[in-house]
């Protein structure tokens, strides 16, 4: 992994796969209640969709760029609510493994794999991926949707999913990118227990260093952007009883904006990067 001396200090203090696992448990109410039950990005081709719609939108880009054959063994880095699995099972009959670190995430991504008759097709497991067991020559596809930027040692994960992908398997990563020695992206590493945002380049040298090789790779900022504006715009409504919750949730409210001039800065990107193993 990459580091500048100094710069990535402050993320790292609060970026423990424990300190990682305190955050998503005890905002998970606040992640629902702001963004719903799939935690990513939308990507909004006109900025007038609904959230919900342009969530979908997102797994649809990403699935073509892919062009994941029917009936996949996917493994789903950082599953969340589980909204994702299940989107992948339905629509190409996937068969889906999830990892998460959050006991209260995947408590409710199970109810949600239950209530939509997947269970047979969508199991998920309380496990970080960095300590995962992967197996060799397994998967069609990994994919790492806003994971990777908690990961302490990215090099070595991406080495561990060229391992886990059979000849010709596809990766998925969509990340924050944007370099440490960037104010505002240290303040979004923080804020969000990033242990360190990395560049699409260095990402790119990631995937290439581990044996794999980049077939696409996308800047979606300007498709994502309305996600954070709805997000305030939702935040701003709850602001009345900002006094009424923990210094944890207000700390998350007060990300939003930071993230969201990160983004209007040009400092913050959103890389969508597909790979294959040749």
């Amino acid at each position: 992994m990459s580091t500048t001396s100094g710069i990535t200090a402050d993320a790292a203090l609060n970026s423990s796969v424990e300190a990682i696992r305190q955050h998503y448990d005890s905002l998970s109410l606040w992640y629902r209640l702001f963004w719903g039950d799939h935690l990513h990005h939308g990507w909004f081709n006109t900025g007038t969709e609904k959230s919900s719609e342009a969530q979908i939108e997102m797994l649809r880009q990403c699935t073509a760029m892919l062009r994941i054959p029917i009936a996949a063994r996917v493994l789903d880095v950082g599953c969340g609510y589980g909204a994702t699995g299940i989107f992948l099972a339905s629509e190409l009959a996937c068969q889906v493994d999830g990892l998460n670190v959050s006991p209260n995430q995947l408590m409710v991504a199970k109810k949600k794999v239950a209530a939509a008759k997947l269970s047979p097709k969508v199991q998920l497991r309380l496990q970080d991926a960095e300590s995962f067991v992967y197996p060799a020559d397994y998967y069609d596809l990994v994919w790492t949707m806003e994971s990777s930027e908690h990961f302490s040692d990215k090099q070595r994960y991406f080495h561990q999913v060229h391992r886990t992908l059979r000849r010709d398997g596809r990766l998925l990563v969509a990340a924050w990118t944007g370099s440490m020695g960037s104010y505002s992206v240290r303040g979004v590493a923080k804020h969000f227990v990033c242990r360190e945002i990395c560049t699409a380049d260095e990402y790119v040298g990631f995937i290439e260093s581990a044996g794999m090789r980049v077939q696409n790779l996308v800047n979606a900022t300007t498709y994502v952007v309305p996600t954070w504006r709805i997000c305030l715009s939702r935040v701003k409504r709850f602001g009345l009883l900002r006094h009424l919750v923990s210094q944890e949730v207000r700390s998350f409210a007060d990300g939003l904006e930071i993230i969201l001039d990160a983004y209007l800065s040009g400092e913050l990107n959103y890389t969508i990067i597909a790979g294959t193993r040749s």
